[in-house]
């Protein structure tokens, strides 16, 4: 079935030392070093075995060739999580679930997000049931679409993927498997509630059955929210002046000089997922099932907080006296954030033969709303007037389709297609409460709306591999695919405030490119336990549509749009063993290398003779260089203890060349964005009805070196500790217990992250 689905205080400010973050890492790296030593010699430490999936090389996995493949076999580093896994650590998102893999770094910031080797959500392709859905606006990934319970398995195939899925697939293939229907005549219904810190809940609830030999369906429902925490604070610089508001105290000041002035309050979030399927089974090779997601979201700040007090009472705007002749002047609107709202319905048909390898999927991804509003000029801090709104939806449509051949002679044959359409469609609203999105001025503007962006991009693609089995050890894999990728319906309309007239219109040229992504890889089987790998595979990404035809005038400085912008492309070398050292123990190893070429940069071109900004505009300048090591090792002691580690050891390195009139200069330099230490380790005990999970992370700083680290702005480097405690009470239910970050490690991710938390859940299922 899996090959075929495819696819503080009220100033709240961290205030810590140099010499404590140096103690700190001191620390943190001899608790690696503890926890290392007894991960490998075999001390106390523990992982469940159905834990052990990540990196278990007798499973079974598709994502990396898209056929049906050994772990062991696949040459390409893959793990594997399960949705046990998800259960025992009461995940709440997709990136919870991955943070703990090699080469995996997950942002601990609210609602972070994850990169693999290096490279965000925008460079990494994900897959839901073979829908590819990151998202045509910004290439990135709206992780809260996933309902988290409803996974079966999530496979990550790292390196280069384009050469089978298209573009998006440089960093890695993350592939979203959901569960499907009960094989046998009946009904299950599985349920969950948790609760935890900072008023955090998951309430699942979904009904599965099967009617008959033929038909089977299923429903659920999925919400996850949280009130939050102060994570986003504000900060400014001073300028000179004199006068104005003397406050009771002196506010805190960062190393770069910038006065923090206070923050956005409680980042407040909530996530709702409504899923429905229906499968009809033909016989028992072949099956048609439907699925639909509806899925809302929403994020937002509540009570905003100030480091400036005068007589006692808080000042959120004027002009602040800091003393030496310089002042301060905070902005009402700055303390209160956005407003943030998203709404899809996800709707997917797939077709599976598995007697005769074929599969076709069909899937439309809309994006009804995506967009935040904000306000424009408020005069008091709990002020609800008026603001703006920028509300740009989206939709994609996607058929895919496969046809496999074994054994013919000594080759496996893979042949398919696709066929992608996305677009984006930007509406800028005026509002007369910033906190409704639904409160548009229809007086203003055109009917409300006084800019409005959009386009299409179109994609056609055929691909082929052939798995040829040169001799009994050695295996290569030959793939190829080619995209034909077209821009086109390009546009950008203004329109005046008060007559609502069309006072600039621009249309943009429909501009194609062709990519042929090859990828060549050999698998030599040394022993019944050992198997090397090496390969080369080059990929791409295509520009997001928002750089590409997104214009804020450039007459002022704004953003130009450019539909000549070419996509960024890699090329990738990697090498890798995989053995089983013993029935217990599983080791991986692998090192990597990664070129793009055309980087995206978003350059500010100076009017002539003058550093001042005449416009803005996404280009393609630089190249990157990417290299890496990533180890892994799990090992089973016995039925009730297991472990696993892994590290990963990356680096990348930017350079440019000057252009003259633009903002950029001759640069060689670190990429600072890329932690260039992870260390992940974990055990677990199982027995009877009780489980318990350790997991630790360490992760290196991620800033330039005249950075100061423990301050707002930085990228710390931290070790933490997260737990999980389960107990069946009786049949089909139980009770979990869970910490993060158990030792209360105060860092910053750029913004403030949350401490130590706690959460408790009740699982149910019959």
């Amino acid at each position: 079935e899996i090959t075929t689905r495819l696819v503080g205080s009220e100033m709240c400010i961290r205030d810590r030392e140099l010499s404590m973050l140096k103690n700190g890492m001191g620390k943190s790296i001899l608790m690696t070093v503890l926890i290392t030593g007894n991960v490998i010699w075999g001390g106390t430490v523990v992982y469940a075995e159905e834990g052990l999936q990540q990196f278990n090389l007798d499973q079974m996995v598709v994502t990396a060739t898209r056929t049906m493949k050994e772990l062991q076999e696949v040459p390409s580093s893959v793990s594997v999580v399960t949705s046990q896994d998800i259960e025992e650590r009461n995940i709440n998102s997709v990136p919870e679930a991955l943070q703990t893999l090699p080469g995996v770094y997950m942002n601990q910031a609210a609602q972070g997000g994850i990169q693999i080797r290096g490279f965000s959500s925008s460079d990494i392709l994900v897959l839901l049931d073979g829908l590819p859905m990151n998202t045509t606006y910004n290439n990135g990934m709206e992780w809260e679409m996933v309902p988290v319970e409803k996974i079966a398995r999530i496979e990550v195939v790292r390196g280069a993927g384009s050469s089978l899925y298209g573009g998006r697939a440089v960093g890695a293939v993350v592939n979203i498997i959901t569960k499907d229907n009960p094989e046998k005549k009946g009904a299950s219904v599985n349920a969950v509630v948790s609760y935890g810190s900072n008023n955090t809940w998951k309430k699942a609830l979904y009904a599965d059955a099967r009617v008959n030999k033929k038909l089977s369906f299923g429903v659920g429902y999925e919400n996850r929210k949280s009130d939050g925490y102060r994570g986003y604070y504000y900060t400014g610089s001073a300028s000179k002046g004199s006068g104005g508001i003397k406050p009771d105290h002196e506010l805190p000041q960062l190393s770069n000089g910038k006065y923090v002035l206070g923050g956005r309050g409680e980042k407040v979030w909530e996530n709702e997922n409504i899923s429905a399927n229906v499968k009809y089974d033909f016989d028992e090779d072949r099956s048609l099932k439907y699925t639909f997601i509806h899925t809302e979201s929403e994020y937002r700040y509540q009570n905003p907080w100030t480091t400036i007090y005068k007589d006692g009472k808080p000042v959120f705007s004027g002009s602040v006296d800091v003393g030496n002749g310089q002042i301060v002047k905070p902005s009402i609107g700055t303390y209160l954030g956005y407003d943030g709202r998203k709404e899809s319905n996800l709707h997917t048909l797939a077709y599976n033969d598995n007697k005769n390898k074929f599969s076709a999927n069909f899937g439309y991804l809309d994006m009804k709303s995506n967009g935040y509003s904000s306000p424009s000029s408020p005069k008091s801090i709990d002020w609800n007037g008026a603001g703006t709104d920028s509300f740009y939806p989206g939709e994609t449509y996607n058929f895919d389709v496969q046809k496999a051949w074994d054994n013919v002679g000594k080759h496996s044959i893979l042949v398919g297609g696709s066929f992608k359409q996305e677009s984006f469609d930007q509406l800028r609203n005026y509002l007369s409460n910033w906190r409704d999105h639904d409160s548009v001025i229809t007086g203003q503007g055109n009917s409300g709306v006084y800019e409005n962006h959009g386009g299409k991009a179109r994609n056609i693609a055929l691909f082929v591999q052939d798995e040829y089995q040169i001799s009994d050890p050695l295996t290569m894999y030959l793939g190829v695919r080619y995209d034909h990728f077209t821009k086109m319906d390009g546009k950008s309309r203004y329109y005046d405030k008060n007559t609502g007239a069309l006072t600039r219109a621009l249309d943009y040229d429909e501009v194609s490119y062709n990519e042929i992504s090859p990828k060549v890889a050999f698998d030599y089987k040394a022993d019944d336990s050992t198997n090397y790998y090496v390969s080369y595979g080059h990929s791409f990404n295509p520009p997001p549509l928002y750089q590409v035809y997104r214009d804020g005038g450039g007459s002022m400085g704004g953003v130009v749009a450019n539909p000549d912008l070419d996509p960024e492309t890699s090329n990738t070398f990697e090498i890798g063993m995989k053995k089983k050292l013993s029935r217990q123990t599983n080791l991986g190893i692998s090192l990597y290398q990664v070129k793009t070429d055309d980087k995206i940069l978003y350059t500010t071109h100076y009017k002539p003779g003058t550093t001042t900004a005449e416009y803005k505009k996404y280009e393609n300048y630089g190249t990157e260089k990417r290299r890496g090591v990533e180890f892994s090792v799990d090992h089973k002691f016995n039925d009730n203890w297991g472990t696993y580690f892994n590290y990963a050891w990356q680096q990348g390195k930017v350079k440019q060349n000057a252009v003259a009139g633009t903002n950029l200069k001759d640069a060689n330099s670190a990429d600072y964005g890329i932690p260039k230490h992870l260390l992940h380790a974990g055990v677990n005990y199982n027995k009877d009805k009780f489980n318990a999970i350790l997991d630790c992370q360490y992760v290196s700083a991620r800033q330039a070196p005249d950075d100061v680290t423990g301050e707002y702005g930085a990228e710390d480097a931290y070790f933490i500790v997260n737990t999980a405690f389960n107990y069946e009470l009786a049949k089909g239910t139980v009770l979990q217990f869970g910490i993060n970050n158990l030792f209360d490690k105060e860092f910053y991710a750029s913004e403030a992250t949350s401490g130590r938390t706690y959460n408790v859940s009740l699982r149910y299922s019959f």
